[in-house]
C-alpha cells in the first residue's frame, strides 16, 4: 500500500535518524514499521502558519469547531491534498490531523482512506456544536484508539461505532536495558502532558529526604521543590534533551514514576513502556484512563497508586526501589510493542 502518515509537527527532521535505528519509532506511530513491511510510506507535517484571517476565524469560530481543532490546521491540511491523493490510506496522528483531514474528506476532497489516531477528546467540554461537528467528521474515518477505556464514552458522546484498539507500544529495539550489571539509583519522572501531578510527586518526595529525585519536563514545577529533587527541562519537539540521553536516564534509574491526574484519558504510555524496556521499575498512577490492565499486573510488573496520595506514592518507591520490577518481557509477548502497533495499524488500514 501507499500509505501517508501526518503528524502536527516534529517528524520530517527525525525521520532518517530513526530509519537508521538512530533514534526511537514510537512517535511515527507505525510509519518506520510499515516501511519495513514494504509499504510505500510518505511523512508529512502540518507545518502550521499563523495569519490574521486565521486567528480571526478561530475567534469566530470559537465553540463550533471539532475539539483538539483551529483553521490553522484546517487551512494546513488543505496544502496536503495534492501530495496525498497518490495514496491509498492517510493516517492522522492526532485529533488535530483527523479532524483537519477528516473536514476535507467530508467534502469530497480527499479520497484516500483516512484512519485517525484519537486520544483524550472524550475529556473535552463539548457544547452540542461542536460535538454534532465532531460527530460528523469521524463518520468520514476509521477511529483508532490507543486503548479501549475511551471507546464507550466516544460511542456515547459522538456516535462513533467502528473503532480499532491498536495498543500503543514504544521502539523495543531502542528502549533497551543496555549492558548487564548497570547500577540503578534514584526516582525519574518524565512527561509534558497536562495529566501529569507532580504536585503529589513533589509532596511524596519531601516524605523521602534521602532519595533523590530527577524530573524531566518542561511544565513548571512551583516553587516549592524539596532538595533532593532537581529539575532537567525536557521538550520532545525541541529535542532539548536528546532521546539517547533520556534512554541513559532510564537505564540508570531504580524506579520510574509516572503520577497522573484522575481522567478517562490513557496517558503516561509511552513513558512507562520506555522505562519498562530499559529495564527499571515503575509506579503508576492508577486511574480510570489504565490501558495495562490486560498485560501488566500491579506488584509483579509494576506499582499501582491511587491518584493524589503522596503517602502512598512514597511507600511504592521504597517498595519498586528495593524490588526490582520487571516488565519488559511481559510487554514483549503482547505485542505492546511499535512493530505490534504497527501490525495492529495495518490491519485497520485493511492492509
Amino acid at each position: 500500500m501507499k500509505v501517508a502518515f501526518v503528524y502536527a509537527g516534529g517528524r520530517e527532521t527525525r525521520l532518517e535518524a530513526a530509519r537508521l535505528g538512530q533514534g526511537p519509532t514510537d512517535f511515527f506511530y507505525g510509519a518506520i514499521e510499515f516501511e519495513k513491511a514494504g509499504h510505500t510510506i510518505s511523512v508529512h507535517d502540518l507545518n502550521l502558519r499563523s495569519s490574521i484571517p486565521a486567528d480571526f476565524l478561530n475567534r469566530w469560530l470559537k465553540g463550533r469547531l471539532p475539539p483538539k481543532t483551529r483553521v490553522a490546521e484546517i487551512v494546513a491540511a488543505g496544502r496536503l491534498l495534492r501530495p496525498l491523493r497518490a495514496c491509498e490510506a492517510v493516517v492522522a496522528t492526532s485529533s488535530g490531523c483527523a479532524f483537519a483531514l477528516g473536514f476535507w474528506k467530508r467534502l469530497g476532497f480527499l479520497r484516500p482512506e483516512l484512519l485517525g489516531i484519537h486520544c483524550g477528546i472524550v475529556n473535552c467540554q463539548h457544547a452540542p456544536s461542536p460535538r454534532r461537528a465532531a460527530s460528523g467528521i469521524l463518520r468520514t474515518m476509521k477511529t483508532v484508539l490507543f486503548a479501549e477505556n475511551e471507546a464507550a464514552e466516544m460511542r456515547r458522546q459522538f456516535g462513533v461505532e467502528e473503532m480499532f484498539s491498536a495498543w500503543f507500544g514504544v521502539d523495543e529495539s531502542y528502549w533497551s536495558p543496555g549492558e548487564p550489571g548497570l547500577s540503578r539509583s534514584g526516582v525519574l519522572a518524565v512527561g509534558n502532558d497536562g495529566r501529569r501531578d507532580y504536585k503529589t510527586l513533589l509532596d511524596a518526595a519531601a516524605l523521602l529526604p534521602d532519595v533523590p529525585f530527577k524530573i524531566v519536563t518542561r511544565l513548571q514545577l512551583g516553587r516549592d521543590i524539596p532538595s533532593n529533587v532537581e529539575h532537567i527541562h525536557g521538550d520532545w519537539k525541541t529535542d532539548s534533551l536528546s532521546d539517547s540521553a533520556l534512554r541513559d536516564l532510564y537505564r540508570a534509574a531504580a524506579c520510574v514514576v509516572v503520577p497522573l491526574e484522575e481522567s478517562i484519558q490513557p496517558s503516561g504510555q509511552s513513558v512507562a513502556m520506555q522505562a519498562m524496556m530499559c529495564g527499571a521499575s515503575a509506579v503508576m498512577t492508577r486511574t480510570a484512563g489504565w490501558w495495562g490492565a490486560e498485560v501488566l499486573r500491579s506488584g509483579e510488573h509494576l506499582l499501582e497508586v491511587p491518584p493524589k496520595n503522596p503517602e502512598a506514592l512514597a511507600a511504592a518507591i521504597r517498595q519498586a526501589s528495593r524490588t526490582g520490577l520487571l516488565a519488559r518481557q511481559a510487554l514483549l509477548a503482547a505485542g505492546w510493542t511499535a512493530k505490534g502497533f504497527a501490525k495492529r495499524l495495518e490491519k485497520a488500514a485493511g492492509g
